[in-house]
């Protein structure tokens, strides 16, 4: 990077070219804080991985479901997905498999490890090359043939908790 000194005896820095040298310098510094939060951003003290907002890092995950982004999980046969976290960095889709019981599944494809949006009908398609998946994680149709990862789920009252 060529650096230009401000010569302030000989009056040849034009007006025009100074304040290109400011915007140019004020650039580089905004970018250069971009940057360092965006390093700060991804760096484990600052990225809680609950989905209900806690920050236990190396902990169960929980998921209220009285709240209304969970509430789907009220009803059996309910479905969310939650976002990457701690125990899978695709995220989960949390299923509601009966009154007492709930299922925790990768996101990740077992194909080429596209992420699976939730479920519609009973399946997740996934949207790279359309291996579908059930509730169970069982592949309904390839390309995919392994099943998707299973998480320990429990359920008790509102919460759920998901282990690896």
């Amino acid at each position: 990077m060529k650096t230009k000194i401000l010569n302030i005896e000989n009056d040849n820095c034009s007006r025009r070219e100074f304040l290109k040298d400011v915007v140019k310098s004020v650039g580089v510094v905004t970018v250069g804080s971009f940057v360092i939060s965006q390093f700060n951003a991804c760096s484990d003290e600052s990225n809680p991985t609950s989905p209900s907002g806690g920050n236990n890092q190396n902990g169960p995950i929980t998921i209220d479901i009285s709240l209304s982004e969970n509430s789907a999980l009220t009803n059996v046969g309910g479905s969310i997905v939650i976002s990457g976290n701690n125990l899978d960095g695709k995220g989960m889709l949390i299923i509601r498999s009966s009154e007492t019981t709930v299922s925790a599944l990768s996101r990740n494809c077992t194909h080429q490890g596209c992420t699976l949006p939730n479920f519609q009908g009973g399946a997740s398609r996934c949207p790279c090359h359309g291996s579908r998946f059930d509730t169970a994680g069982k592949v309904l149709n390839g390309p995919a043939t392994d099943p998707l990862k299973t998480y320990s789920a429990s359920i008790d009252g509102n919460i759920i908790t998901v282990t690896g």
